[in-house]
């Protein structure tokens, strides 16, 4: 007799246990004497009866007995366990593995580079179906419909072979991948693209006006800036010829596109490269650097006070109108004020040209970059400020706020957010010490509000280092942080452009590239547009300051597109549901491909479990 814990099982336990010890018993029963046999095939038998005729009590007991005989007469040796363990882990990995690559896979977002659209902490499901069917743990599809990518769509993709930094990655720390990257998908393959104002405007491989897609209402808060930096990067020799690195090559979207050489007498010599994958073909091509897709229409800006305008500005003002601030404008990149100077490697080499202008800011435009301030996420311990995910932490090089409380934060259009558990966002009431304006915390925050490194601070002439912010012209206006800060009719921006006027590389506005009625100037576009090369695609991040993207690392490639993100899980609030983007179709061909697939394969495993587990046993 055997004595058990009498409670009660369902019939469901007991069949399981029936089951399980059968398909045990059929694998294992030549090892076993005829009395072994016997005594299980007897019990096998009960319990079956007692299954069909409903008897629970009866069948708990058969139960317990058959799964007592079960483990004394099969016990499993250490190694057998291992296995079984091993193989289970590593088939639950491998569907895992598939469904996450070729199905859908929950993201989470690391950086700012997408905000206001993707904040950091976010997570998202991401479809790995809007555009075709992945080959997993490589590039490339078994399926792939170009009809379905959608301008201005979020897109997920891999960055293998592609031109970024420590892109390896382990998927459940054991099969080998590469890193995925989100960005807004802008560019399609035939797209030329002209950047103006803080918008794109553009044509598509059959010359139709696309700027409409490429500017939705709904993303209006949305700037668009052509460049990371004038000169993001640059290549020379590795050796230096009498301590001259030259030539040297400049790369914007990871294409080569001007050289800068040192010539006899010391003359600085700039050309542009020929780049027909990039560049409308058969069109006259841009002969100065900035005209290459509008960058001319854009500057790089900071905030000055008199004294550092003086000692650090390359604008040579003689005579400054008296003023709260002035906002320096770096703009016009060009050869012919190329220069020799070293780089922040230490480099002795040629550099472009950089012009430089100053504008008066007064007390009304300093409120109104103070009210549509946007930074980076940062958080402050004990006054200091430092970057939300930084790992370095050295504060000689942070911001020192004195009245500001410990926490994180973040500005966004001029408000801002206390960031709280898991990148939960909570507005700040208005007696918060960080709403309070002065024209210093104003400048700071414009100038250090990306960064947070006080190295960015104005400490020398022709410095390198500048703070990732933007000024642009749209419609006559001079706009900063997406905003118009200076009116097209106040005496201050008529009397810059004014002067701007006189000179032979002044930062003026060009205007939109669109003809007196109204329609797009296509010739402008395709003479100096952006060429979306074949199979690939361009990218850009929601937010400009802070995003690595295609003016990076160049186009993304067709293979590497994996997805697009299909729904916001967290957190809670207005962003939660679908992301700001135009809608993807619910069902499309890749879609109904692998969800068949799927149901093919739960229908052959539900199959498989109804015929191991049909009554009667075949013993």
């Amino acid at each position: 007799m055997y004595l058990f814990n009498f409670r009660l099982y369902s019939l469901r336990k007991s069949r399981q246990i029936l089951h399980e010890v059968h398909r045990t018993y059929k694998k294992e029963k030549v090892d076993l004497s005829i009395a072994q046999k016997k005594e299980f095939e007897e019990t096998l038998r009960s319990l079956e009866k007692t299954i069909k005729d409903k008897n629970r009590k009866e069948a708990t007991l058969l139960a317990k007995k058959l799964d007592h005989l079960g483990k004394k007469t099969f016990k499993k040796s250490t190694l057998r366990h291992i296995q079984d363990f091993v193989l289970a882990i590593g088939f639950a990995l491998f569907v895992a593995v598939i469904v996450r690559l070729m199905w859908f896979e929950p993201y989470e977002i690391p950086t700012g580079s997408m905000r206001p659209t993707l904040r950091e902490q976010d997570r998202l499901i991401v479809s790995k179906t809007t555009f075709g069917i992945n080959i997993p743990l490589s590039t490339g599809h078994f399926y792939f419909e170009p009809s379905l990518v959608e301008r201005n769509g979020i897109f997920v993709f891999t960055g293998e072979n592609m031109n970024i930094p420590d892109v390896s990655t382990l998927y459940f720390y054991l099969f080998p991948g590469k890193k995925q990257y989100i960005k807004r998908l802008i560019g399609k393959p035939g797209d030329t693209l002209y950047f103006y104002g803080g918008k794109i405007y553009g044509i598509d491989s059959e010359d139709n006006d696309i700027s409409a897609q490429l500017q939705l209402e709904k993303l209006n808060l949305i700037e668009h800036i052509p460049f990371i930096h004038f000169e993001r990067k640059v290549s020379t020799p590795e050796k230096p010829t009498n301590g001259i690195f030259s030539p040297a090559v400049i790369y914007q979207m990871d294409e080569p596109v001007a050289k800068l050489n040192v010539a006899a007498g010391g003359r600085i010599d700039g050309e542009m490269t020929q780049l027909p994958q990039i560049h409308t073909q058969g069109a006259p091509f841009a002969k100065e650097y900035g005209e290459l897709w509008g960058i001319n229409n854009f500057a790089m800006a900071r905030i000055l006070t008199k004294d550092e305008v003086t000692l650090y500005s390359d604008a040579g003002v003689a005579d400054l109108a008296p003023a709260v601030r002035y906002l320096e404008l770096r703009h016009q990149p060009n050869f012919a004020h190329a220069k020799l100077a070293r780089d922040e490697w230490g480099r002795l080499r040629p550099m472009l040209g950089i012009e430089t202008s100053v504008i008066p800011l007064q007390e009304d435009h300093l409120r109104k970059i103070f009210d549509n301030l946007y930074t980076a996420r940062f958080c402050i311990e004990e006054g200091f400020a430092y970057r939300h995910g930084s790992t370095i932490k050295n504060r000689n090089f942070h911001p020192y706020f004195a009245d500001v409380p410990d926490g994180c934060y973040e500005f966004y259009h001029g408000i801002l957010y206390a960031v709280k558990w898991q990148g939960i966002l909570e507005e700040v009431k208005k007696d918060h010490p960080l709403y309070k304006y002065t024209a210093e915390r104003a400048a700071l925050l414009f100038n250090l509000g990306i960064e947070f490194d006080t190295r960015f601070l104005p400490h020398v002439k022709g410095q390198l280092y500048v703070p990732s912010r933007y000024s642009y012209f749209r419609d006559g206006e001079l706009y900063l942080l997406g905003a118009p800060i200076f009116n097209k009719t106040e005496t201050t921006l008529v009397t810059f452009v004014e002067q701007e006027k006189q000179k032979t590389l002044g930062f003026i506005d060009e205007g939109a590239p669109v003809n007196a009625d109204g329609s797009l100037n296509r010739e402008k576009i395709r003479k100096y547009g952006l060429l979306i090369p074949e199979k690939s695609y361009l990218a850009l991040g929601d937010n400009h300051a802070m995003s690595s993207d295609s003016r990076d690392f160049g186009f993304v490639p067709e293979d590497n597109m994996r997805g697009a993100p299909t729904f916001i899980l967290w957190p809670p609030g207005s962003r939660w549901g679908i992301p700001n983007q135009p809608p993807y179709p619910f069902l499309n061909t890749p879609c109904i491909i692998i969800w068949c697939a799927a149901a093919i394969c739960l229908s052959i495993g539900y199959w498989r479990y109804r015929r191991r587990s049909k009554l009667p046993l075949d013993l």
